[in-house]
């Protein structure tokens, strides 16, 4: 019955992109080469790193993987884009029965999340694939240009995309003494500590404003590579000269170590740099805002760890 649910569904989508009357262009991606109409009007993302991009050029999606939070999507994406989405489940397993049900003609997919349920979204609607999870910072801010011409706005995406680069360019241009510092973030929840490697969204960030990070080089998937299980004795190990910690509960596992002798003696414990941000905006989003975000926070931190 469920398969029948989304056949039926999945021909209604089809239907629908027949008798779209636009244009098409191609547009390369992660996992190939998609047409797309040349305005699309119906568009589904699956991370939030897109409804940020969507948001920068005014584009308001039909349906959000919000991981049925609507919370999720902050007011400096809803003041843009309006609060009208659908959700389409969880980002990790969205829900192809309500995608196929919004009749979409572009859904925006994640390659780590999404490249195994590529070839049905693709027969519900044109799907481009980027690397939201397990991208970098920069590769991040160039894939915003295809995005833009996905939508049919790569002249607001530039514009978009170099203010995004001089405001940070302007921020960063205030840690001078970057290179002085390790610097970690990470985030924890009540069952483990994962440390954001260099390589990862936030770590690659970060080593952008010439910070340096204690961490060993990584390999393998992703959750091995970029946000990686930490204990005591590889934290201690890191031994960052700043640690910066997004709780997913409060008090999280990371609290239950304060008082050990290793953790007392990690430098930035010593030294009374630990700081807290909010690991939503941290962790979650990857997008221009949670970049500008970081920069300002990141500012506010190293003001403290000066003075």
């Amino acid at each position: 019955m469920k398969n029948n649910m989304i056949t039926a569904v999945v021909a209604g989508a089809i239907s629908a992109m027949l008798s779209f009357n636009a244009s098409a262009r191609d547009v390369k991606h992660e996992l190939g080469t998609t047409t797309v109409p040349d305005q699309p009007q119906r568009i589904v993302v699956l991370e939030f790193s897109f409804v940020d991009a969507l948001a920068a050029v005014g584009v308001v999606p039909v349906g959000i993987a919000d991981d049925k939070k609507r919370e999720r999507i902050s007011s400096a994406y809803t003041d843009k884009i309006g609060e009208d989405w659908v959700s389409v489940g969880t980002r990790k397993t969205p829900s192809l029965e309500v995608i196929a049900s919004l009749n979409p003609d572009l859904i925006i997919a994640d390659k780590t999340r999404h490249t195994a349920a590529y070839d049905t979204l693709s027969e519900i609607a044109p799907t481009v694939v980027f690397d939201s999870l397990g991208g970098d910072y920069p590769s991040a801010i160039a894939q915003l240009e295809t995005i833009g011409a996905a939508v049919g706005k790569p002249d607001e995406m530039k514009a978009r995309v170099d203010a995004h680069k001089a405001k940070i360019a302007e921020i960063g241009a205030q840690f001078k003494d970057a290179g002085n510092y390790k610097i970690q973030f990470g985030v924890a929840n009540a069952k483990g500590l994962w440390l954001h490697s260099p390589v990862s969204y936030n770590g690659s960030l970060l080593k952008s404003f010439g910070f340096t990070s204690g961490m060993a080089p990584t390999e393998g998937a992703v959750y091995e590579s970029n946000y990686v299980k930490t204990s005591l004795e590889q934290l201690s190990t890191v031994n960052p000269d700043i640690l910066i910690l997004g709780r997913y509960a409060n008090p999280s596992f990371a609290d239950g170590w304060k008082g050990e002798a290793l953790y007392e003696g990690i430098t930035a414990v010593k030294n009374n740099r630990v700081f807290y941000v909010e690991a939503h905006v941290w962790s979650r989003l990857r997008g221009m805002v949670a970049a500008e975000t970081t920069a300002r926070d990141l500012l506010n931190i190293m003001k403290q760890v000066q003075n």
